[in-house]
Parts: structure tokens; sequence; C-alpha cells
């Protein structure tokens, strides 16, 4: 999907030509979070690329087409590349093309062991892209094939079977004789198929489950909805290989897919259209008069409902991770979707600089602290804002952002829902950040670590001042971590001995127990096995039992729960969308008096 709302930012010097890039049988993973693939090694081999003159948006915004065939030559990627126009389709839609090259003796559908394992070099085929030639990259939860031959249309098979996560969305034809797909794993698959391949068509109504509707787009496609999730969808067309048969599927089935890894096999999300869904985009924009007259960007979303109303409505902040956009982090949360149904504001800001946050509010960088401050007092002068109910959340980095606003500001914000991170904001500073991601706090100079971040002593030196003047002021906060989560260091339970990481999480659970004044062990009476985590309070929820809520009870009057933590089994650095809905249910109840005083609604 191509939106005009999305900023286009990656070009390559080699734009709007096909090049050769290497792809090595080394290159076998890529390490960046919520972006991440692994492979087996193989040998070294190579593909062509196509990347857009006209550029793409961010890297995890970014859609990438493979494109399978049976002859390795130049001549041969050119004239597909040409018949099926995929250049100009490449051109309007601002996606990444590669035509992966077979071996000598064709593609490997039947996975034999003896030969080169061609699913893994597909994958490596993405992983290369962000040190390429072509310098764009993709997001690994947009990866789409076009197989154009039987062979091709057996190995995208076989990928989609047994590596379905490494493959978003599939258009296939017929197979070659005698080819039997793998068994698999069962995993749902978003697919397009042509030549009445009824051994393809057979397995998508199997692992695609019963149907919600069958309709017909348009004339010879049938639209197959699945009844469990209406975003997994598989098309049977009557038509054939041709340019208007590829441009029909990437409109109905590629632009409308995408596989976030938020557990075993994904789940298919739909796809947010930001310009038809009325965002407002203020990019690069030097209005709010902070940080010298930097220019920031930032998106808006009101509700259709709220439109030119003038009822006070409540307003919501989230914030995007670290390396990523806020359109990603929109799409990724679904907020807006959550504003629609309840009847708030959303903004989305970016980080100011090199997109990441600056969660210390170090001097040598823009103050995003103040970014804040600014965008809350522009949405109060633009819309009809409730100033009592003002609402914090973010992912990754983003919940260090939220975690930092939330203690520093605890006055102007109502209540937060920080995603998978620490409160590393207060608790460390920027060189002992860095360290505790290579575990190497140990070796750091006493000195350095111990350094507060100007958020702390912002922090700190407010809550001297509230307390000399007997003020008391709490943080309702709902916190959800990921149990598989290596990136921040929340596998559960935690490990001994503790890593850098695991000990800020555990850091962070006290800080926030005592900023909203809980009763500490023993009353903390339960304790959960899978987690290892007492509080006074441990459900099980989900239709699926997937989360795991610990809830500490405050001690002022009344006995709020103030404070939560919602452990997510089988789930790495992502999200499931379920875990905002939980957590808009867990805000709503708290507003701010004018004087800054919580108010709770049980």
């Amino acid at each position: 999907m191509y939106d005009p709302t999305e900023e286009i930012e990656r070009f390559s010097p080699f734009g709007g030509t096909l090049i050769r890039e290497v792809v090595p049988g080394q290159a076998n993973s890529l390490k960046v979070p919520e972006n991440s693939v692994e492979a087996a090694t193989g040998v070294d081999r190579d593909m062509f690329a196509y990347v857009p003159r006209t550029g793409c948006p961010d890297a995890k915004q970014c859609q990438v087409l493979m494109v399978l065939r049976d002859d390795p030559s130049e001549e041969s990627a050119r004239q597909l590349v040409e018949s099926l126009e995929l250049d100009k389709l490449a051109e309007d839609r601002h996606f990444v093309l590669l035509l992966p090259n077979p071996t000598a003796r064709g593609w490997n559908y039947d996975l034999d062991p003896e030969r080169e394992d061609d699913l893994s070099f597909l994958v490596r085929c993405f992983a290369v892209l962000p040190k390429s030639r072509g310098g764009v990259a993709g997001f690994n939860g947009m990866i789409f094939y076009l197989a154009t031959t039987p062979a091709a249309s057996a190995l995208v098979a076989s990928l989609a079977a047994t590596r379905p996560l490494d493959c978003a969305a599939a258009f296939v034809g017929a197979f070659p004789q005698g080819y039997q797909m793998p068994a698999g794993a069962g995993a749902p698959q978003v697919a397009w198929v042509i030549d009445g391949n009824e051994a393809a068509i057979d397995r998508l109504a199997r692992v695609n489950g019963p149907e919600a509707s069958c309709d017909e787009p348009t004339p010879g496609i049938e639209r197959h909805v699945s009844q469990g999730n209406p975003n997994v969808r598989h098309f049977v067309s009557s038509g054939h290989l041709d340019a208007h048969e590829v441009r029909l599927a990437w409109e109905l089935m590629f632009s409308e897919a995408r596989r976030w890894r938020n557990d075993t096999y994904g789940t298919y999300q739909k796809r947010t259209d930001f310009s038809a869904r009325g965002f407002e985009a203020h990019v690069r924009d030097v209005s709010l008069g902070v940080n010298d007259g930097f220019a920031h960007t930032w998106y808006v979303y009101v509700p259709p409902q709220l439109r030119g109303t003038t009822r006070k409505v409540p307003l919501l902040f989230n914030f995007h991770g670290g390396n990523c956009v806020p359109l990603y982090c929109a799409e990724q949360s679904g907020w807006h979707d959550v504003a629609d149904e309840q009847g708030f504001i959303v903004v989305y800001p970016r980080a100011s600089t090199k997109k990441s946050w600056n969660v210390m509010d170090d001097a040598d960088r823009p103050s995003d602290i103040a970014f804040v401050l600014a965008l809350v007092k522009r949405m109060e002068e633009t819309y009809p804002i409730d100033e009592s109910r003002i609402y914090l959340s973010g992912f990754s980095m983003g919940s260090m952002m939220t975690n930092a606003l939330a203690c520093s500001y605890p006055e102007l914000f109502a209540a937060a829902a920080p995603f998978n991170a620490q409160n590393l904001g207060y608790l460390s500073n920027t060189q002992a950040f860095m360290a505790s991601f290579t575990n190497s706090m140990s070796t750091l100079d006493p000195e350095v670590r111990s350094q507060p971040s100007r958020t702390r002593e912002r922090t700190d030196a407010k809550a001297a001042a509230r307390a000399a003047e007997g003020v008391v002021c709490r943080m309702p906060l709902i916190q959800f971590c990921g149990m598989r989560d290596a990136q921040v260091g929340s596998q559960m339970p935690f490990a001994q001995p503790l890593t850098d990481l695991n000990r800020a999480w555990l850091e962070t659970f006290d800080y926030w127990k005592a900023f909203n004044a809980t009763a500490s062990s023993p009353d903390e009476a339960a304790v959960d096995p899978q987690t290892g985590i007492p509080a006074d309070e441990v459900t099980v929820e989900g239709g699926d039992g997937r989360f795991i809520r610990h809830a500490w009870h405050s001690q002022d009057e009344g006995s709020p729960s103030l404070y939560q933590m919602v452990a997510v089994k089988n789930m790495e650095h992502a999200i499931d969308l379920r875990e905002v809905h939980m957590a808009w249910d867990f805000m709503r109840r708290f507003s701010r008096s004018s004087d800054g005083t919580l108010v709770f609604q049980n």
C-alpha cells in the first residue's frame, strides 16, 4: 500500500535501474529490532534488484516483492520486469523489487537436504538489503512472492508451508508434476492462485479455516475471507500471469497484507489508509517554537465523530520505538482504531533526531521532552482537549519516553501505558544505557554509571518540592512486556545471575511501586510461577490465557491498583492488539483535577 500521507525518505543511487546484488552465503541474519530475520548459511549467490527512482518510505513501512523465475540471466530478468510492467508498478507504489537467481540445477522446491537450501537463500536476499548497493531495505512482515513458473510456484508453496513468517503473501500458479507440498505448520496464509491450482486452493482452505465470506471484488476473481481473522484472505483467479493480473494482485492482496511477528506464526493485521482515515500530517513543522526552531514532525488522528465537536475529549500520545517512524507505530499499535471506538484524539510524534527519543533529555540534542510539552499546548489550543485526561503510551524506546514523561510530569498526564521497555530515562544515563544493552555495566566507571540524567534530576527536584509542600502525586501506570523479549531483557522468569537489562526491569517495577505507595512484601502474596514476579494479585487473561496481569494496590484511601504489569506469553519484541485495549481500559479510569490531584473512577 502506498499512501500519500507516508513520507518518501529512502532513495537509491541506482534508482530506476535493474542492478545485480551479491547475496553472501554467510549473510544469514539481519539483527534489527522488530525487523530481524534468520536463515541457514549457504553458498555465495546473487539476485537482481530494482529500487524505484521515485523512492521508498522508511524500511519498516516498505514492501518487498520477490519475483521468482527459472532463468538466472540478466536478460530474462529484464524481459520479465518489462513484460509484467513490474518497474512501473514499483514506481507507482514505492516498493523494492527483487529477482533472486536460481542455481544451475534450478529451484530446490522438494527441499532436498543434499542441495542448496533455497528457502534460506530467499531469506538472505532480504537480509542483505540494508547494506546492499541499492541501499533501500524493507519490512520483514511485508515480504511478498510472485512465482512465474511451476518450479517457482512450488518453491513459494514450500516456503509458505515451512517458514510462514518469511512469506507474508504469495502469488502462485500451477505446480510441477509430482510435487507434494510439505505438511508444514498449518499457519494461515494470504495468497493469490491462478491456473486452477487445486492443490494450492485446497491447502489454503484448510489452513485459513472456515470462511466468513466469499465475494467477487472484480469479475473472475474470488476472495475468500477467514472467519478467524478477516485480514487472512486468499484469492482464486481465472486469469493468467500477465501485467494486468499482477497489478490486480498488488491492489487487492499484496498492498493490504502485513504479517506482524508477534506470535509463533505471526498475525495478519489490517493496513491503515492514513489519507482515507483523515490523518493530519505535520511534517518538519517549525511552528511549535521549541528547540531553537527545530523542524518537528507529528501526526494527529481525530475520529470522524469528534471532528467539529466542541465537547472536550481525551488526548493520547503514542511514541514509536527506536529506529522507527510514527506511521509504523500507528499500524503496529492501532491506537487510532481504539480512538474510533472510545472517542479520543491520538497524536503520533516523531523523535527529533535519528529516530531515537532523547529520553535522558541530554543537552547536546533537541529536547523531546520540550517538544511533547509544546505539543500538548498546541493540541489544547487547536482541539477541545480535556486537560484532565491526557494519556501516554509507547513501544520499546517509546516506552522509555512514556516512562520518562510519566515520572517527570505526573501532574500533567493522567495515566500511562508503556510497552516493552524499562524506565531507563530515569534509572540510567546515556553511557550506562548503551552499556546495559551489551551487559557491560560492571566495566563502566562507577562515577559515569551513577551520573543522573537530566530527566532524573528534574523528576527528583519536583518530587522534593512536592514533599516539602505536603503534596501527594501518583501516576497510574500499566506496563506490558513480552516474556521472550531478548531485545530488552524481559525473558521471564528472570534467570540468575541477572543481566543488566533484567535488573533494570526489577528496578522499574520497584520504582513505580514506590511512586504509587504500594505495599511491599510480604503483602505481595501471589507469585505466578511463569514469571516469578510477586504481586498483590495475579490473574491470567485472554481467551488463550496469553496475558499474565500483576496488580499492586496503593496504600492510599480506597486501595486502588495504580500499578500493573502484564507479561505476555510467547511474545518477543512486538505488540498483540489486545494489549492496547487492555491499556485503554486501565487508563481511562483516571483523570487529573486542576491542581494535579489524581481522580479515580472504579
